[in-house]
């Protein structure tokens, strides 16, 4: 991953969509026959890097993450031409590990081979072959497990594909061939791309290239990287800029996925944020996904990479480098999937404000949970006199507040989201 840059995001197309919440992209009408949902957490899920250090599955398993993301790296992989190691590299342990406990494999088939290739990047033919050679061999090896498959990571970024200027055309033209290798082979498994780093003006200049070039011909669902120094609410006017790009290349209804996003608590290109602040962040770009009917978030990362504390890189994780100690994002990420595990996004109710927000989730028995937090100065609020409500209000890390009835409490918003688990 690479350090994101600032970049700034209209208030007036999210005035826009908050009032008038019908508008198609937060509908989201996905494709359910391949497993994308909404319910919590099938939706929810962390980065994790085995490649480089063990993981510990069942405490992933234990936070209540139900997807892993993580790189297969085609040159660890198949270090002799037409050799193809999953055993000794670790793969096939790791896989059967994420199976048993109920874990949706997110795979990155990711990055060039020095064997086939001179850069970064997959641009001869031969070196096309052979990438989709191994897409065909690890779809193979771990299909019927319904896989999300993701061909490269940021192949706009020259740090994963070189030289840039061949990135679009080869990328889109590597894309077409791996996905009917990985379609003939896994017919349950999601082929997404381009994971597409940033959501700024070039970024997205790059991925409307792409598209020209037939890319939404060939996947499942396209993948996105939202990362921004600014709070996670500033998603929705980029998401916007992309369903447009979307709708404007295709008559399908192809689901966007938050394939990687996070926030460092160390000093990164931009401002360090404390681990509360690390912690608001997280639950409340998993619930604005949800609004916006993301059916898959991963939050980036697992655990920190390092342990030098003025090193953003090796911060954004929600565990230490030792994973056995949690940071408040962790609890924060517990306390979400506790509070809302079989529950949907039902609907956002007005507070009169655009950066305040109440959002009513339900599961199939018809039970409600309130969330509500703001985006701005915290304050005190009315709770809108037709959704009366009874109930326990719990914090974001996870402590019962005190009995609620929204008639005679009074309730306060604030940057870290409470719950409101409806009695009656």
């Amino acid at each position: 991953m690479k350090m994101k840059k600032t970049f700034f995001v209209s208030t007036l197309i999210v005035t826009l969509i908050i009032s008038f919440p019908t508008i198609k992209f937060i509908v989201g009408k996905y494709k359910s026959e391949k497993g994308l949902s909404k319910i919590v957490p099938n939706n929810l899920g962390i980065q994790t890097h085995i490649a480089s250090a063990p993981v510990d599955v069942e405490a992933i398993k234990n936070n209540g993450f139900k997807i892993v993301r993580d790189d297969i790296l085609w040159s660890r992989v198949e270090q002799k031409k037409g050799q193809y190691d999953f055993k000794s590299t670790g793969y096939d342990n790791y896989n059967e590990r994420l199976i048993k406990s109920d874990i949706r494999p997110y795979h990155i088939l990711s990055y060039s081979n020095p064997i086939y290739e001179q850069y970064n990047s997959v641009v001869t033919e031969t070196g096309k072959e052979a990438y989709t050679k191994f897409a065909e061999q690890v779809a193979s090896r771990y299909k019927n497990q319904n896989a999300i498959w993701e061909i490269w990571n940021e192949p706009n970024l020259e740090k994963f594909w070189s030289p840039s200027f061949t990135s679009v055309e080869k990328y889109t033209e590597l894309v077409e061939s791996a996905s009917e290798a990985i379609r003939d082979n896994d017919p349950t498994g999601i082929i997404v791309a381009p994971a597409l780093s940033d959501l700024n003006p070039s970024s997205l200049l790059w991925l409307e290239e792409a598209f020209k070039r037939g890319l939404l011909d060939n996947i499942d669902a396209l993948s996105i990287h939202g990362y921004r120094t600014t709070s996670p609410e500033t998603v929705i006017d980029d998401y916007m800029k992309v369903r447009k790009l979307i709708s404007k290349y295709s008559n399908e209804d192809i689901p966007i996925l938050s394939g990687e996003w996070g926030y460092s608590t160390g000093p990164a290109a931009y401002r360090a944020i404390d681990q509360r602040q690390q912690c608001q962040y997280l639950v409340r770009m998993y619930l604005v996904n949800m609004y916006l009917g993301i059916p898959v978030s991963i939050w980036y990362d697992w655990k920190n990479d390092g342990e030098d504390p003025n090193n953003g890189e090796h911060n954004f994780g929600i565990r230490e480098n030792d994973s056995s100690i949690p940071k408040e994002a962790s609890i924060g990420a517990s306390t979400l999937i506790e509070n809302l595990s079989g529950y949907h996004f039902s609907k956002r109710i007005e507070l009169g404000r655009k950066n305040d927000y109440l959002l009513e989730f339900t599961n199939n028995k018809k039970d409600i949970t309130y969330v509500y937090w703001t985006q701005a100065d915290e304050h005190e609020f009315s709770w809108p006199n037709d959704k009366h409500a009874k109930g326990q209000e719990i914090s974001m890390l996870g402590e019962n507040i005190k009995e609620v009835d929204t008639r005679n409490t009074s309730l306060w918003l604030s940057n870290s989201p409470m719950y409101l688990k409806v009695t009656e």
